[in-house]
């Protein structure tokens, strides 16, 4: 888990140097699903390299920068989100890019989730381009332990329960 554990430190919103796109040999992407009771919504928080989600969405990863309607669209194409056996509307919030990250957050509607409820999600963001693409996915309830899945090209899909 310490490997994991340093992926995902290097690709948060950290106040290290910027990475050159060669820099990064490991394909990697975090989604981090938050439920927020006084909102009683799910804050979906996707973190990509720059890079890779330019070569995605314009086949150059040199791109001048990202439209968030081209990185929602994306998102949403690739991302799927149902509890308890529903699929749940996401809905785009905000992007934004630092050094050689970005966070594109999303939310759901109203939902209160009944214990012992199941959650499903597909995550196939950018394994159409990258073969070797690893998307953590972690799901942050209040009062309870973080769960964590790890997704990648041969297993797209994950479940919590809760």
């Amino acid at each position: 888990m310490s490997i994991i554990y340093l992926l995902v430190s290097i690709l948060t919103f950290s106040q290290t140097p910027a990475l050159t796109p060669a820099a990064h040999d490991f394909k990697l992407s975090v989604c981090e699903i938050v439920y927020a009771p006084e909102k009683q919504a799910f804050t979906l928080k996707f973190y990509l390299f720059h890079d890779d989600l330019k070569a995605v969405l314009y086949n150059n990863p040199n791109a001048p920068e990202i439209e968030a309607k081209a990185a929602s669209d994306y998102i949403l194409k690739h991302f799927n989100l149902s509890l308890d056996g529903q699929t749940q509307a996401l809905t785009y919030q905000s992007i934004r890019e630092k050094n050689d990250q970005v966070l594109v957050e999303f939310t759901t509607s109203k939902i209160s989730p009944k214990a012992n409820a199941s959650m499903t999600v597909r995550n196939s963001l950018l394994i159409e381009r990258f073969r070797d693409q690893i998307n953590m996915l972690y799901l942050i309830l209040p009062e309870k332990e973080k769960k964590t899945v790890m997704l990648n090209a041969t297993k797209t899909e994950g479940s919590f329960s809760f």
